[in-house]
């Protein structure tokens, strides 16, 4: 798994556990599990559907794929970090390549 963490917005002091994403290496995206409401609740629905989650930094996270489309609500923020984490990867291709 390797691990991406977003900078925090100016003026913004967003924990690094909330700003961290995953990158599995089947290309399996983890986001925190907060980001669909109650941490707590999202990892118990992932045991339900038999869905895998990860810890990092003291807290879960879930694929971004299985949290949207069990929590909607989260959609736009997993957007966002999966945008984030294809942008990450295409600048570490770029310098790979220069």
């Amino acid at each position: 798994m390797r691990w991406l963490e977003l900078e925090s917005p100016a003026g913004k002091k967003i924990p690094r556990w909330k700003r961290s994403i995953g990158v599995a290496s089947n290309g399996g995206v983890y986001v925190p599990a907060a980001a669909g409401g109650n941490e707590q609740e999202v990892v118990l629905c992932t045991a339900y559907d038999g869905t895998t989650y990860v810890n990092y930094l003291n807290h879960a996270f879930v694929l971004s794929t299985w949290l949207k489309r069990e929590f909607p609500e989260s959609t736009d923020v997993c957007l966002l970090m999966e945008v984030a984490v294809q942008r990450a990867l295409a600048n570490a291709t770029e310098q790979d390549d220069q």
